[in-house]
C-alpha cells in the first residue's frame, strides 16, 4: 500500500497536467445532485471535490457548499471555479468539520482510492446529521467490460484502488451507518460519445447491462 504522502504527489501531478480536464462535463455533476432533494440553504459537503464542479453547481442552487481535496492543485483550481464555497486541503479519513455539520454529502469515484475506507465512511457518518442525504460513486469489481479492457480497475489503480462489488458496497454502507434509498448504475460513460445516433446506440446497449455487471456504481444514502 503507498503512503499517504505518495498518494497525494499522484493526485497532485493529475491536476497540474489535466487541470480541468481531469473532470466530467458540469452537466454530470447536475444530475448527481438531482438525486439529494437539495434545499436552499442546505450544508453540502463534496469530499475528494477535484476542481469544484459539483460545489459550482451546488452553490448555484442556494446551497452551502463546502469541499474537502488532499490535492493542493484540486484545491487550486476549485477556489477558482466554486467562488462561493468553502474549500480545505484534506483526506477523507480526517474531515476538518465538527459533529452533525452537514445536510447532504457526495463523494464521486474517490472512496476506492482511499488508503482507509472505513475510517472514511467512520468520517463521512460523523459530519452529517442524522438522516442527511449522500451520494457516493464507486466502481464495479464485477463489471462486465474488464475484460475488453484488459485491465481490472480505472484509470486510477496505479496510486491506490480497492474494488468492491454490488453487494460488497451495499453491505460496506449499511454497516457503517448508512441506509440505501437507491442504487443507480453511472451512465455517463456511455453519454461521451459525440455523434447522436451512435450514442443513442451505446446508450442503449449500456442500459441493457444487469446492474450487478455495471461500470459504477451511484448509491443514495440516508444518513441513519
Amino acid at each position: 500500500m503507498p503512503s499517504g504522502e505518495a498518494v497525494k504527489a499522484w493526485y497532485n501531478q493529475l491536476y497540474a497536467t489535466k487541470g480541468l480536464g481531469s473532470m466530467r462535463p458540469r452537466e454530470a455533476y447536475q444530475r448527481i445532485l438531482d438525486l439529494l432533494d437539495l434545499r436552499p440553504g442546505d450544508r453540502l459537503l463534496d469530499v475528494s471535490c477535484g476542481a469544484g464542479f459539483l460545489l459550482e453547481a451546488a452553490a448555484a442552487r442556494g446551497v452551502k457548499a463546502y469541499g474537502v481535496d488532499l490535492s493542493d492543485e484540486a484545491v487550486h483550481l476549485a477556489r477558482g471555479v466554486a467562488r462561493n464555497a468553502g474549500l480545505a486541503v484534506s483526506n477523507g479519513e480526517h474531515l476538518p468539520f465538527r459533529d452533525a455539520a452537514f445536510d447532504c454529502l457526495t463523494c464521486l469515484g474517490s472512496l476506492e482510492h482511499f488508503l482507509d475506507m472505513e475510517q472514511g465512511l467512520r468520517e463521512m457518518r460523523r459530519v452529517t446529521r442524522a438522516g442527511a442525504r449522500c451520494a457516493i460513486m464507486v466502481p464495479n469489481r464485477h463489471f462486465a467490460g474488464w475484460w475488453l479492457l484488459g485491465r481490472k480497475g480505472t484509470a486510477q489503480q496505479d496510486v491506490q484502488e480497492r474494488l468492491l462489488s454490488l453487494g460488497e458496497w451495499s453491505r460496506l454502507f449499511t454497516g457503517h451507518g448508512f441506509a440505501l434509498l437507491r442504487t443507480l448504475p453511472d451512465l455517463w460513460h456511455a453519454e461521451k460519445v459525440r455523434v447522436p445516433v451512435v450514442r443513442s446506440l451505446v446508450r442503449l446497449a449500456w442500459r441493457l447491462i444487469p446492474l450487478p455487471l455495471q461500470y459504477q456504481f451511484v448509491f443514495v444514502l440516508r444518513r441513519a
